[in-house]
């Protein structure tokens, strides 16, 4: 399944998300456009954790190519 295309919508006012940052964590996950596949990009060296989950919505597109935040 490729995370970025192949999600089914989901019920009247749900919304599905990909969470890529979990709240209170420091490592960040990115999907591989081509494969769909995520793994770990990267982890934050800061004091603070990530006070919230931050991720995107499959299938949008924003301005900058990637899908909405």
């Amino acid at each position: 399944m490729n995370l970025l295309h192949n999600i089914t919508p989901g019920e009247p006012k749900k919304m599905n998300v990909i969470v890529e940052i979990n709240k209170g964590s420091k490592n960040k996950y990115e999907i591989d456009k081509s494969t769909g596949v995520i793994a770990l990009d990267r982890v934050a060296h800061t004091a603070q954790d990530f006070p919230y989950d931050y991720g995107f919505i499959p299938q949008t597109l924003w301005d900058d190519g990637d899908a909405v935040d």
